[in-house]
């Protein structure tokens, strides 16, 4: 038997449930009282969702044909089984299953839901008068379907999430924007509906009566700020809340909307991390004093604390420039005035440009005129002129911190006409082969969030010849045209790529990338050794064991990232100076490593020190 006060979600089956019949079969007979439903569960926030074995396509036009195609989110439907299907649907949702009322007429999809998700509640079509029943005595409160709105655009967040090789590559596309506002007052409702309806990501588990929630608001002795988010998809209105008092929070609420964005952790360090005592289960870890770097990414919106101009340097002494590996070590430094960076981001084109370290766009952001950036970003939909940003030649920088790992992924193209050149995408699946479009149109293949069409890839084919990725000689080329177009008082600082084997790799691009490191880094050492401003930060001295990778080939536990910041900042200082080493060391991010224990902690403290 369901409880209707936890309804969050009903998954339907079709067949012999809403409809009579078999639609594979023939014609079916939709109750009228059923298509009520559905617009009446709407109306009241509830969020409606299939789980059928039926042909798509066909089920979709008949959905249409009776007018409530669009009141459905999430839906699977095929032939497979639904135990799986249903805990995949609810996940992706970011819903419990405690929330979710499952209908079905065959007892057997009933059982097989309740062995995947234990707490799911389960019907059959008999209780479909019930729930009629409750909706008609219920107050609908969401007649504008603001919430169906929301899961439809968390629906399309999945669907091009898929496309991406990691979950921070696709936040980092996702532009999304944060701000704490404080008139809390004049939204009492949203907020008091959210501390009520919120378990996965409410910390304090406090109930207020809304009476009791005014109370708190109005108190002058307590700050209370509500949170709004918004990403390229949508709005996602007020979404988080918190209450502090005497540096304890009374309530820290966010809604389940915003699962696996990193909201709750960027509010929480972002008003100092003040003292929290989380009641029940959470699905989130506040243990990183890291503000996320894809929250706020075109704003320089961190903590008050969080600027710290180090001293004796003056504005752009140091630019650290690359991909994932380097923006992860950067915040183990500091957030400094003196810090320039320049790591994956969405530009103002909403275009995503994740290539901004690999060393043929540095060369050609040096090599081409102004005129020719805008000529080919023109030219080309995915292409901006942010990729040839040039700051590292025109900005006089003491000391410049780039990676290699782009250059051992990304495919390099060449404008047939005119020779510029252009990194973009795996080397594995290239642009310009015919056979790849249809995969990296669909999401199968990486394709940074493009949405491309045949004839933006045909188009950009006729252009452009594919080339590969850099060979190591090429690699070693292009650094030697950076190290002699900066000043000679500049120290280069290059991040060589890992070359321990990672035994989960599921990325047909990564199975011999350790390989590939190996050869790059013994050409790069080799031509290093002809230079006293050239230092190499070699990461395979912190990769131990299995256990030194997060998720990925290129993702590292904590520890890792905390050694290579600190060697970063020992170059550094003493490159600039005693008094930077100081301020520096002072300042930086303290990271307590025995918190974040990990299985090979012990294994490189030897490197990293106390």
């Amino acid at each position: 038997m369901y409880q209707f006060e936890k309804i969050k979600l009903i998954i339907w089956d079709l067949d012999d449930t809403f409809w009579g019949g078999t639609l594979s079969e023939g014609e079916v007979s939709v109750p009228a009282e059923n298509i009520k439903l559905i617009k009446d569960l709407t109306d009241l926030g509830i969020i409606n969702s299939i789980c059928s074995k039926n042909d798509k396509e066909i089920t979709d036009k008949e959905l249409k044909r009776i007018g409530i195609f669009d009141y459905f989110v999430f839906n699977s439907i095929n032939w497979e089984a639904k135990g799986k299907r249903i805990k995949k649907l609810i996940k992706d949702m970011s819903l419990r299953d405690v929330n979710v009322l499952f209908l079905d007429d065959n007892h057997s999809n009933r059982e097989e839901a309740r062995y995947y998700c234990p707490g799911i509640m389960v019907g059959s079509p008999e209780d479909i008068l019930g729930l009629i029943n409750d909706v008609s005595s219920t107050e609908k409160k969401d007649k504008a379907h603001k919430r169906l709105n929301y899961y439809r655009l968390i629906e399309k967040k999945r669907k091009e999430e898929s496309s991406f090789n990691s979950n921070k590559e696709f936040l980092l596309s996702c532009n999304i924007q944060l701000k704490i506002l404080d008139d809390c007052e004049k939204h009492l409702d949203r907020i008091h509906d959210l501390i009520l309806r919120s378990n996965q990501l409410n910390f304090t588990k406090i109930r207020s009566s809304k009476e009791e929630l005014d109370n708190t608001i109005k108190d002058g002795a307590i700050d209370t700020k509500y949170v709004v988010v918004s990403d390229k998809f949508g709005d996602y209105g007020i979404v988080g809340f918190y209450a502090l008092k005497d540096n304890e929070l009374l309530h820290f609420v966010f809604s389940c909307r915003t699962l696996g964005m990193g909201i709750e952790q960027y509010v929480y360090n972002y008003i100092g991390r003040p003292n929290l005592t989380i009641k029940g289960e959470v699905i989130s870890d506040l243990s990183s004093n890291l503000i996320p770097d894809w929250i706020n990414q075109n704003d320089v919106q961190s903590s008050p604390s969080a600027k710290m101009k180090i001293e004796g340097l003056t504005e752009h002494a140091v630019l650290i420039k690359g991909p994932c590996d380097l923006y992860q070590i950067y915040p183990y430094i500091a957030d400094t005035e003196s810090f320039d960076t320049d790591f994956t981001h969405v530009s103002d084109k909403g275009v995503l440009i994740e290539s901004t370290g690999h060393t043929t766009l540095i060369v050609e952001s040096k090599r081409l005129t102004t005129e020719r950036k805008s000529f080919l970003a023109a030219e080309t939909p995915f292409i901006d002129v942010e990729v040839y940003n040039d700051n590292l030649f025109k900005r006089n920088y003491k000391v410049v911190v780039i990676s290699l790992l782009d250059d051992a992924n990304l495919g390099v193209y060449r404008r047939k006409e005119t020779g510029e050149l252009f990194a973009f995408l795996e080397y594995i699946h290239p642009l310009t082969d015919s056979k790849n479009w249809d995969k990296i149109i669909s999401g199968e293949y990486a394709n940074s969030g493009v949405k491309f069409t045949k004839k933006m890839i045909k188009d950009f084919s006729e252009h452009y010849d594919f080339l590969g990725r850099n060979s190591p000689e090429q690699i070693v080329n292009n650094l030697d045209y950076i190290r002699g177009n900066l000043s000679d008082q500049c120290v280069f600082i290059i991040m060589l790529g890992g070359e321990l084997f990672y035994e989960k790799n599921e990325y047909e691009a990564y199975k011999d990338r350790h390989i590939f490191h190996k050869a790059m880094n013994k050409e790069v050492k080799k031509w290093a050794e002809n230079f006293n401003n050239v230092k190499l930060i070699d990461v395979n001295k912190y990769l131990v064991d299995q256990s030194s990778f997060y998720d990925h080939f290129n993702h590292y536990i904590k520890p890792v990232y905390y050694a290579l910041a600190k060697e970063i900042v020992d170059i550094i200082n003493d490159a600039l100076g005693t008094n930077i080493k100081e301020t520096s060391k002072i300042k930086m991010v303290q990271i307590r490593l025995k918190e974040i224990l990990a299985p090979s902690y012990h294994k490189i403290k030897k490197f990293i020190g106390k």
